[in-house]
């Protein structure tokens, strides 16, 4: 395939005879002229031997690289950073702080790497929290022809005749540290070699591949990508098939504003109630929203109003009983939008240069009892959000909700971090009905918008998740189950209300009410916020200082924002 000069940017450096530089400099790789003349293609390829959801990214990357030389284009490949925030998530360690914070430094790594070179489109290979949004928001910001290609779901693992996940292999490490775990040695170390079989995002719906689903209600990837396993030939045939794909978007001139729209957003909302993701996705939907600039219509409160319209219809963990590759056999997340019928809007554009509804001829589910029908869902609704006098807004999931704590009122926990929370769940100082408040770990607190996920394992290990409420201004990992208030807004450290919550003070939630308060009066909640003063900042050397500065609230994404009028703006909170 051969296209015309003015359908790539890089032309100039091609054609220039100032350049000659620049050509001589490629022909020192071994580029030839003929090769030199041809659509210069990013591939922004995340494999690491840090994580298991970018372990087999090289391979995905080789099937991506002959489709862009099979379709007439030269790939130019680079690392994008990529981590897994299960490794250090909640423990306490400085590096969980980064969690959050490195989505924005991948969507500033690809833009700087793919505008400093000229490139003229783009292949993102991604995979697990972090790096999925982080190129989503990479793809609005440089908006040049661009195709996302997703890691998939890893198989679960077999442990006892049953499915186990690291979620599994998590929460018994806590239960064997406490002494409660009812594993032997020999089948402790079973489970450990067990519990993830070959590389992938986590089985379940965490963030990761709820990320991957949402990438694909977007339309930025071939229909089926998001839950085609990790290892399989499917996963290689749809990577190939993208290399292709992305060369017909550059002779088209189909960019990332074409397709994602605000309908397309919420479509990739919707889906996101309907198959009952991770709470954390709600951030890095909304720090999309605002590098489109679409926020005038899209924000926190029309995600919770379609969290109450659109009910979950994907029987699948943590909220159900089955794993992402069980979804991808009852026919994926075009599967899933087909059941929703008039829920989604089907006359958006998709990288396929298709509609939605061209897209959707022909899709059957093909296992009724994982994707549910309208009428039969596993929950009457997505998730929630909540708002009271402690919260202008916070989240939590409901389809991960025992029926008895959809309601309840406890006295508060009060931890203003995670450190101290741990020390106090290990002394075995919770009780059930407790509420545990563990605050100052927002954007700017933590700072990073911390995972209270190593207290929430503690809890379930210790058999009181289910009996006790956990709120935050940072967030959860989507592996968690149980009453989870998370990223309250305003967060602790700009004088949000969280921050006067004291020892034993009441606090009540109630999903079906979309409410959580704290029970004392007006009069007393302005009389301590009068008294609050800030603390000291945590961090005091590095990006995170930089992040805790001018990150936004997380009613808005928890990002830096796209310009410096909004910086200031969040300033003054």
């Amino acid at each position: 395939m051969y296209l015309s000069n003015s359908l790539w940017r890089s032309k100039d450096i091609i054609t220039a005879p100032e350049h000659l530089g620049s050509r001589a400099l490629m022909k020192s790789m071994g580029f030839t002229d003929d090769e030199i003349r041809k659509p210069r293609i990013a591939i922004a390829n995340s494999w690491t031997e840090l994580c298991p959801g970018h372990f087999h990214l090289r391979s995905v990357a080789d099937a991506v690289r002959a489709g862009i030389w099979q379709a007439g284009g030269v790939p130019y490949e680079f690392s994008s950073f990529a981590q897994c925030p299960v490794v250090v998530a909640g423990s306490g360690l400085h590096g969980s702080r980064y969690d959050t914070p490195s989505r924005d430094l991948i969507a500033a790594e690809v833009e700087a790497a793919v505008e400093q070179h000229l490139l003229d489109a783009m292949v993102l290979i991604c995979s697990c929290d972090k790096n999925v949004p982080g190129h989503l928001l990479a793809a609005a910001r440089l908006n040049i022809p661009c195709i996302i290609v997703t890691g998939g779901p890893m198989n679960s693992g077999k442990f006892k005749g049953l499915k186990v996940s690291a979620n599994t292999a998590m929460v018994e490490g806590r239960s064997l540290a406490m002494g409660v775990s009812k594993l032997s040695a020999k089948e402790a170390l079973e489970l450990e070699e067990e519990a993830c079989p070959g590389p992938g995002a986590c089985a379940i719906l965490g963030t990761a591949n709820t990320m991957e689903c949402l990438v694909e209600a977007l339309g930025m990837v071939l229909p089926g990508s998001a839950t085609a396993p990790a290892v399989s030939a499917k996963r290689l045939r749809i990577a190939k098939e993208s290399g292709k794909q992305v060369m017909n978007l550059l002779k088209a001139q189909i960019k990332p504003s074409d397709i994602m729209n605000e309908d397309a957003i919420i479509n990739a909302i919707t889906v996101l109630h309907a198959i009952g993701g991770s709470s954390n996705a709600i951030l890095h939907i909304l720090a999309l929203v605002e590098e489109l600039n679409l926020n005038s219509r899209i924000n926190i409160n029309l995600i919770g109003k379609l969290g109450k319209e659109t009910p979950c219809i994907t029987d699948v963990l943590p909220s159900g009983k089955y794993d992402v590759v069980d979804l991808d056999e009852a026919g994926g997340i075009i599967a899933v939008m087909k059941r929703l019928g008039d829920r989604i809007n089907k006359k958006v554009l998709t990288v396929t240069q298709k509609t939605l509804e061209e897209n959707l001829q022909g899709i059957e589910v093909k296992r009724d009892e994982v994707i549910r029908t309208i009428d039969h869902p596993v929950n009457t609704e997505g998730l929630c959000v909540l708002r009271g006098n402690l919260a202008r807004s916070s989240v939590i999931r409901p389809t991960v909700v025992v029926k008895g704590m959809r309601q309840h009122i406890g006295p508060a926990r009060v931890f203003d971090s995670i450190e101290d929370t741990l020390i106090v769940i290990k002394g075995n100082k919770i009780v059930p009905g407790d509420v545990v408040i563990i605050r100052y770990e927002g954007p700017r607190g933590g700072p990073g918008t911390t995972s209270v996920y190593g207290v929430i394992s503690w809890l379930k290990g210790l058999d009181l998740l289910d009996k006790c409420v956990v709120v935050t201004d940072g967030k959860v990992s989507g592996f968690c189950s149980g009453p989870v208030v998370v990223q309250v807004v305003p967060e602790a450290a700009v004088g949000g209300p969280l921050a006067i919550v004291r020892e034993g003070d009441l606090i009540e939630i109630d999903i079906s009410r979309e409410k959580i308060d704290i029970k004392i009066s007006e009069t007393e909640i302005e009389k301590r916020l009068k008294k609050w003063k800030p603390k000291e900042p945590r961090v005091k050397k590095g990006f995170l200082t930089i992040y805790s500065q001018i990150a936004l609230q997380s009613d808005r994404g928890a990002g830096l924002g796209t310009g410096f009028e909004k910086i200031q703006i969040e300033k003054n909170i």
